[in-house]
C-alpha cells in the first residue's frame, strides 16, 4: 500500500514536470516536434566534409573486394595512409567505416567491434587515423536489432532492460523493415542512445552515418517513422564535448526537410550511387541525381543541411564504370551543389585523371563556399547557375544525352551585359566566347562545361 502511494506520487511529479516543460515551450514561442524544439540550433560545421568511405569497395563485385568482410582494421588504416599521402592536403580528412564493423554487444547493450578484423577495437584504428590528422566515421541504424532484443541486456545508468524501451505493439524501426522501434516516451530510451553516443565518442568517433532513416529509405509514408530516433541521436551528439558530424541516409523524404535541417548535418537525397556490379558506379545513378535533388533546393535551406549525393567514385577509370567526361560531370555536379566530397575508390589504384579531378582547386572552392547552384534550363542539356557575391558568377552546362551536342549561347539565360563579359572554362582553363551570336559550345555525351563569368565589377 505504501509503495502504491509512492508510485502515484512519483507519477504526479513526472506529469507536473512534463506540464511545466510544455508550458515553457509554448510561452517561449517554440513548438515541439518529436521531442525537439523547432528553433534552428547553432550549426556544428560550416563546410561540407571531405574524405573517403568504405562502402563502395564493400558493395562492388570486382575481384578482391566486396562483402562486409572487406572492412578490416588493416584496410581502413591503409586507406587512411593513402588519403594522407594523396588527397589530405586538399581537404580530404574523413575516413568513414560503413556497415560490417560490429560483432555482438557488451554487458550494457553497446555494440562490440568484430575482434577478428578489429583486434585492437575501433579505438586502435581511431588512434592511427587521428595520428594522420584525420577524423574517423562510423555506421549505425535506428531501432533495436533482433539479436539485441533477444539478449535483453540492461541499459547503462537505469534499472531498465532493452525490451523495456521497445514500442508496443512491436513494429519495425528502419527502411529495411527490420529491428524494433524504440518508444522514446520511456526515459530509459534516451539513456540507451546516450550510452551509444558516449561509447562511440570514447572510441574517438568524429562522424556518424545513421542509415535506413524514415520517412525515406524507400518508405515515404509514416508507417515507419524514425524522426524520434533522429532527434534523440542529434540531442545525444550535441551533449557530447566531442564534435561529431551526423549524416542521415538514404533518400530522405523532402517533405520533412525542415526537421532534417534541425537535426542533421547532411542528408542523402537519393539511393546508393553504387551499381553492385563489377564497377563501383555507372552513369544511370549519377544522371538520376539531377532530378532527385530538386525538391531539396529551397532558398530557406541554402546551406543546411548539406545535401549528400553519396560517394564520389571518379578516381579510378577502370573501376568506376564512368567515362572521363562522366567523371568530370560527376565532380562538377557534386561541387556546384556543395555536397560532401568523399570518394569510395581504392586509393591504391587512383589514376592521374582521378587525382586531377578530386583535387581541382576551383571546384573544391565552389563546393566549400556553400552557395548551391540553381537549375535555370532543363532539357537533355541543363544549365545550373551560382550567383557569386564578387560578380564572378558560375554556369555549369551538362549534356545528359548519349550524343555530342552543340549548346547555343543564347540558351544560357544571360542578360546582354552578362553575355558580353566573357568567361573562362574552369576545367580547361581556356577563355570562352559566350556573347550572342558566338559559336555554339560543343559538349560530349554526358559531358559538361563549367564557366566562370568575368567579374562584372571590373
Amino acid at each position: 500500500m505504501i509503495q502504491d502511494n509512492r508510485d502515484r506520487a512519483v507519477s504526479c511529479v513526472l506529469r507536473y514536470c512534463c506540464f511545466l516543460a510544455l508550458t515553457t515551450a509554448l510561452l517561449s514561442g517554440g513548438t515541439t516536434i518529436h521531442g525537439q524544439s523547432a528553433t534552428q540550433p547553432e550549426r556544428r560545421f560550416n563546410r561540407p566534409y571531405m574524405g573517403w568511405s568504405s562502402w563502395s569497395l564493400e558493395a562492388t563485385k570486382a575481384p578482391g573486394y566486396g562483402g562486409m568482410s572487406w572492412v578490416t582494421a588493416e584496410h581502413i588504416e591503409r586507406a587512411s595512409d593513402l588519403l594522407h599521402a594523396k588527397l589530405q592536403r586538399y581537404g580530404y580528412t574523413y575516413v568513414n567505416i560503413d556497415s560490417g564493423w560490429m560483432h555482438g554487444y557488451d554487458a550494457q547493450g553497446c555494440p562490440i567491434p568484430d575482434p577478428s578484423v578489429f583486434p585492437g577495437g575501433i579505438t586502435s584504428v581511431a588512434k592511427h587515423i587521428h595520428k594522420n590528422g584525420q577524423k574517423l566515421g562510423l555506421y549505425w541504424i535506428p531501432g533495436i536489432n533482433d539479436d539485441l532484443y533477444e539478449l535483453n541486456l540492461p541499459i547503462l545508468g537505469t534499472s531498465a532492460r532493452v525490451r523495456d524501451i521497445v514500442f508496443l505493439p512491436k513494429r519495425p524501426a528502419n527502411g529495411w523493415r527490420g529491428g524494433y522501434r524504440i518508444d522514446y516516451s520511456k526515459p530509459a530510451a534516451s539513456a540507451y542512445i546516450n550510452s551509444l553516443v558516449s561509447k562511440f565518442a570514447s572510441w574517438g568517433i568524429d562522424f556518424l552515418k545513421l542509415d535506413g532513416v524514415t520517412p525515406g529509405s524507400d518508405i515515404e509514408d509514416l508507417s515507419i517513422d524514425a524522426r524520434d530516433d533522429v532527434a534523440t541521436w542529434n540531442s545525444a551528439i550535441r551533449n557530447q564535448k566531442r564534435r561529431i558530424w551526423l549524416t542521415l541516409s538514404w533518400r530522405l523524404s523532402p517533405r520533412y526537410l525542415e526537421f532534417w535541417a534541425r537535426n542533421a548535418d547532411a542528408i542523402r537525397v537519393d539511393d546508393d550511387v553504387e551499381t553492385y556490379g563489377i564497377t563501383l558506379t555507372g552513369w544511370e545513378p549519377i544522371a538520376r541525381r539531377f532530378d532527385e535533388v530538386q525538391p531539396f533546393l529551397r532558398d530557406v535551406y541554402y546551406r543546411q543541411p548539406c545535401l549528400d549525393l553519396d560517394s564520389l567514385d571518379i578516381g579510378c577509370g577502370s573501376m568506376d564504370g564512368l567515362t572521363l567526361e562522366e567523371r568530370r560531370s560527376t565532380m562538377t555536379l557534386w561541387a556546384i551543389l556543395c555536397a560532401p566530397l568523399y570518394t569510395g575508390d581504392d586509393l591504391e589504384k587512383i589514376d592521374v585523371e582521378g587525382i586531377a579531378m578530386l583535387t581541382q582547386k576551383q571546384l573544391i572552392r565552389i563546393d566549400q563556399a556553400g552557395r548551391r547552384a540553381k537549375r535555370v534550363f532543363c532539357k537533355n542539356q541543363q544549365v545550373w547557375r551560382i550567383d557569386e557575391p564578387d560578380g564572378t558568377d558560375i554556369l555549369a552546362i551538362f549534356n545528359l544525352a548519349n550524343t555530342e551536342c552543340k549548346f547555343p549561347c543564347s540558351s544560357l539565360g544571360l542578360r546582354p551585359d552578362e553575355a558580353s563579359r566573357g568567361a573562362a572554362d574552369l576545367w580547361s582553363g581556356k577563355a570562352v566566347n559566350i556573347a550572342y551570336g558566338a559559336p555554339d559550345l560543343p559538349i560530349g555525351p554526358h559531358g559538361c562545361r563549367l564557366l566562370q563569368l568575368a567579374n562584372k565589377h571590373e
